[in-house]
């Protein structure tokens, strides 16, 4: 399931990039974004003994825009992450930070229109990403550890998420996006443990 998702990702996100360098009638536009995000955990069975706390992080990345029609339009791009929460034992509220940074490559299919001297828009898809680092009291969860000689955690993760947002001319743009994570990333039988999040950016269009 997780290696048909990412294939079709990339392949979508490998179509709009080829479709519009070849029809040059079709607007294709390109971007880098920033932003700033919120993000924690939605934890289950065995992980419920444990609260997960949002805490921000960040990201950056660049997109590609390819406009179907004046009022629809296919996004794709890649985000680099960071980000943080506290993962915190409902028994005695001891905690440890939580640190993860990697990839996540969405598609979003956007509807959009005029609206005062810009353009607003709307937008839904799914995601996939991939974990290059996530530690926790210093440990890498994504590496063998010394108990099992398993990594505690997977690292490629898949869902949905929306955007929406607003073009203030040809160059400028405020967005905000939200994602829910579908993969369970707890590598232990019995637990679970699905990415969730929010953020609000800016970018800049060419």
């Amino acid at each position: 399931m997780k290696k048909n998702v990412l294939t079709i990702a990339f392949a979508a996100s490998a179509l709009i990039f080829s479709t519009g360098l070849l029809a040059q009638d079709k607007p294709l536009s390109f971007g880098f974004k920033a932003g700033t995000n919120l993000s924690n955990y939605r934890l289950g069975g065995d992980m419920k003994g444990f609260k997960s706390k949002m805490s921000f992080g960040g990201s950056v990345g660049g997109f590609v825009k390819y406009d179907v029609s004046p009022n629809f339009a296919l996004q794709s791009g890649i985000d680099v992450y960071y980000n943080t929460s506290k993962l915190e034992a409902k028994a005695d509220q001891a905690s440890d930070k939580f640190k993860s940074f990697g990839v996540e490559i969405p598609l979003y299919g956007i509807v959009q229109g005029e609206l005062g001297s810009g353009k607003a828009f709307l937008g839904a898809g799914p995601y996939v990403g991939y974990g290059i680092s996530a530690k926790s009291d210093g440990v890498n969860l994504f590496k063998k550890n010394g108990g099992t000689g398993k990594p505690t955690m997977n690292r490629f993760d898949y869902g949905v998420g929306g955007i929406i947002g607003y073009d203030f001319d040809k160059n400028w743009q405020i967005n905000a996006s939200y994602k829910f994570g579908l993969a369970d990333l707890h590598k232990a039988k019995g637990g679970s443990m699905k990415n969730h999040g929010a953020s609000i950016g800016i970018a800049y269009r060419f």
